[in-house]
């Protein structure tokens, strides 16, 4: 969708893939758990008319198990951006979807495919919500068409109690288009979140402007200057962020999380959230 591969990296973290679906899905309530999901290929492969072999891609898209059954698969698209056949799109990856299972020769149930839009724009997406009003059907073949409903989430409109509802870095995420709608210019956020330079990005992405992540640490070194007193909400942002970024340099030279952490001088586990989140949440 444009900025798929900045948003995949927040949004794919299972602890902010479950609180988004949790919030926005099952209004606020704990339905959906880290540990009951896994992870699904996002590529599926199709032929075309000349038997040409092509491929799509989703954004996100993960299985929900209850032990060793799948209740459902679960897709996430990304838009910032109001696209008229939106819906066709989700047919698509919806039917792909299905399509895979039956390639099963021993399946005897087809387990839902779920999936939801999250628009990002400053704008409600009012139309074109329905594979119908994308058509332009006779009225004769109306009754033989079916429809096909896209289910959307205008991110900047999200109300106060569901803002409250969120517990994962997306609740910064979501605020902040809240507040860029309703103030123009929201500033900077003042929580510190699990997944830093995720969250930066994805920011700095939306914003379209690539220097947000450089303006807000700049913004962040000022604030903590203008303060005698540590321990600054910016002091805490800071240290964070250069925490992260010296594991990940020692992780990419080679250097064992130990060592990682007597460098940083950081605890183990520390070092394997910053690298592995998921793993070590579904540990814990």
């Amino acid at each position: 969708m444009g900025l798929d591969l900045v948003e995949k990296k927040l949004e794919d973290y299972n602890d902010v893939f479950q609180d988004i679906v949790n919030v926005l899905l099952f209004n606020g309530n704990r339905i959906v758990q880290e540990d009951e999901l896994v992870e699904l290929d996002r590529i599926s492969q199709y032929k075309a008319e000349h038997g040409e072999l092509h491929e799509e891609e989703r954004d996100i898209l993960k299985g929900w198990n209850n032990g060793r059954i799948r209740i459902a698969s679960i897709g996430i698209e990304n838009m910032n951006y109001y696209h008229k056949f939106m819906p066709v799109r989700i047919i698509g990856y919806d039917g792909a979807n299905y399509r895979e299972q039956l390639l099963d020769k021993n399946v005897d149930r087809i387990y839902p495919i779920v999936s939801i839009v999250l628009n990002y724009s400053g704008y409600r997406w009012k139309k074109n919500l329905t594979l119908h009003e994308c058509l332009n059907i006779p009225e004769s073949l109306y009754p033989y068409v079916n429809d096909y409903k896209m289910h959307v989430f205008d991110i900047a409109f999200l109300s106060d109690k569901q803002l409250d509802m969120f517990q994962s870095d997306f609740k910064i995420v979501a605020k902040y288009f809240v507040d860029r709608r309703k103030n123009g210019n929201p500033g900077f956020p003042q929580d510190i979140p699990k997944h830093v330079d995720e969250v930066l990005k994805l920011l700095s992405a939306m914003t379209g402007d690539e220097r947000f992540v450089l303006g807000w640490q700049n913004h962040l070194r000022e604030e903590s200057g203008n303060r005698k007193e540590g321990g600054t909400m910016a002091e805490k942002w800071i240290d964070e962020i250069e925490k992260r970024g010296m594991i990940k340099a020692y992780s990419d030279i080679g250097l064992s999380i130990e060592q990682i952490a007597k460098k940083v001088e950081v605890t183990v586990d520390y070092v394997k959230q910053v690298l592995n989140p998921d793993s070590l949440s579904a540990n814990l």
